[in-house]
Parts: C-alpha cells; structure tokens; sequence
C-alpha cells in the first residue's frame, strides 16, 4: 500500500559561508514526529538537502512546489479542506495542518 511522504529539509544547513540555520516550520514537525515516534512506521519521511533544486520534491510535486515541510497525501487518501493540489496530488505544507493531518489519520498527540 501506498503511503503518504512527508519531506522535510535536513538540519542543519548552510545559506552563505559559515552561517547555518534550520528551518523552523519542519523543526516543528520533527518535534511533532518526536513526540509521535509510530507516525514513522506508517508515513515515509525523506529529508532533502536544503539547496534548490530539490530533485525528490521535483518528482512529486513539480519545479514549482520546493517549499518544505510538505506532506504528499497518499492516493486515495480523503484530503482535508487545507490541503492544496500539485502535480495531481493533495499536499499539506502548514505545519499544524501536518500535524492534525497526522495525528487524525494515525492517532497520537496532535497539536494543542
């Protein structure tokens, strides 16, 4: 069975010399899948490379849609009301729609 992908970047990263950083919207997300470890055995999670272009988001949801955290919803799956199309498929990329998304459909904390 198919099962929803959800890409986060890698942290850390560089942008510019010397400087690293994260990005705070998939720092949420890994927390929430720090909180929620079972999420990992039913949704596979790629983490990406921060520099564009991101090949494997490409793949999915076109040149256009690199902006992460992105929850690619499995096909099938019934898409909530904030979920937005790309390359025929529904995607999740606010990180508290993520979350609910994840905690609804595979139980576990979701966010407060």
């Amino acid at each position: 069975m198919e099962k929803d992908i959800l890409i986060l970047l890698k942290a850390p990263f560089e942008d510019g010399p010397g400087t690293q950083w994260f990005c705070p919207q998939c720092a949420m997300v890994e927390g929430a899948l720090r909180a929620n470890p079972q999420w990992e055995d039913r949704v596979e999670v790629k983490r990406v490379a921060f520099p564009r272009p991101r090949a494997d988001v490409i793949a999915l949801l076109g040149e256009a849609n690199q902006g992460l955290p992105a929850l690619v919803l499995r096909k099938g799956a019934v898409a909530p009301a904030e979920a937005t199309m790309a390359n025929d498929r529904h995607v999740l990329t606010d990180p508290m729609h993520i979350a609910t998304y994840l905690a609804k459909t595979y139980g576990g904390a979701a966010p407060h």
